[in-house]
């Protein structure tokens, strides 16, 4: 797959035309320190029977431009960036991330999209639809919030993503950390067999992991603080699913969406966490396919 350079930026992506190509396309946004590989395929195979799917590396994460060392051994829990305010210079912004997306979209002819987000990427997807409103086709916010200038996790969830910025050792350690973490964000969430996990964290991690791009994307996050009045200014049709047992973004955070766009439709996924897997994948790509045609995305 493509590395496209974008002056001073290089994006790796992924474009699938599938059975109805001249359909607006659907731009998928991952989450923190995620990469576009960890989209279940069955997402994306649902996805694309209705429309094309783009999917990408953020900047920080997987195949896509560092915007420094991808680890940073002095890097303590206590660094990742939680309620209080920030200190220190940023490396870059969530704007800047939405704009990497925009950037991404004008270099491949692409006028008009479907954003569909997943947590961090959700936050992304809400800036580029209120900045660009006559660009965005529909809004998907999938386990994200609502514009709070911080999220509520639970302290497992909160310790585990505060853990996922250091170096953890060997690459066995790394792979039980992240196998740990998955527990704590699925909840309830049916999770595939220990050993397919652990052989799709090992490929992750083979392909490209950066605990300090996920400093650094975190502190983007915080720094956006309160964007409720940003949302405000979206126009798109808007759905958010979020998992009702979610650790990571409280569901009250993403209920809120309602506040600031009453026309909006929020849907509590029952038994469900902070994560994808190709247990719930089907269920929730059916939504945005169901919610892409009663909004007449064409």
């Amino acid at each position: 797959m493509p590395l496209i350079a974008l002056d001073g930026l290089s994006l790796w992506y992924r474009y699938v035309a599938g059975q109805q190509p001249s359909k607006t396309p659907a731009l998928l946004i991952q989450g923190l320190g995620m990469q576009a590989t960890d989209w279940p395929e069955e997402i994306i195979a649902t996805l694309v029977a209705e429309r094309p799917v783009l999917v990408f590396d953020n900047r920080d994460s997987g195949l896509s431009q560092l915007f420094g060392r991808g680890s940073i051994e002095t890097l303590t829990e206590k660094d990742f960036p939680g309620a209080e305010a920030l200190t220190g210079p940023l490396a870059y912004s969530l704007s800047d991330m939405a704009e990497d997306a925009w950037r991404l979209l004008d270099a491949l002819g692409i006028s008009r999209i479907h954003l569909v987000g997943f947590s961090m990427g959700g936050m992304i997807a809400q800036v580029m639809a209120a900045v660009r409103p006559g660009r965005v086709a529909s809004l998907t916010g999938l386990m994200t919030s609502a514009g709070q200038a911080w999220i509520e996790s639970t302290p497992a969830a909160d310790t585990m993503m505060r853990r996922s910025i250091l170096l953890e050792g060997s690459q066995k350690q790394l792979a039980d950390f992240m196998l740990a973490a998955e527990d704590i964000y699925a909840g309830p969430t049916l999770l595939p067999p220990e050993e397919a996990r652990r052989r799709a964290i090992r490929q992750a991690l083979a392909r490209g992991h950066h605990p300090a791009g996920i400093w650094r994307q975190a502190r983007a996050m915080r720094a956006a603080g309160e964007r409720r009045s940003l949302l405000a200014a979206i126009v798109a049709p808007t759905l958010m699913l979020h998992g009702a047992a979610d650790p990571v973004i409280a569901p009250a955070q993403a209920a809120a969406i309602k506040d600031i766009l009453p026309a909006a439709t929020f849907v509590e996924l029952w038994a469900t966490g902070h994560i994808l897997t190709e247990a719930n994948a089907a269920a929730i790509a059916a939504k945005v396919r169901e919610f892409w045609r009663e909004t007449g995305g064409t």
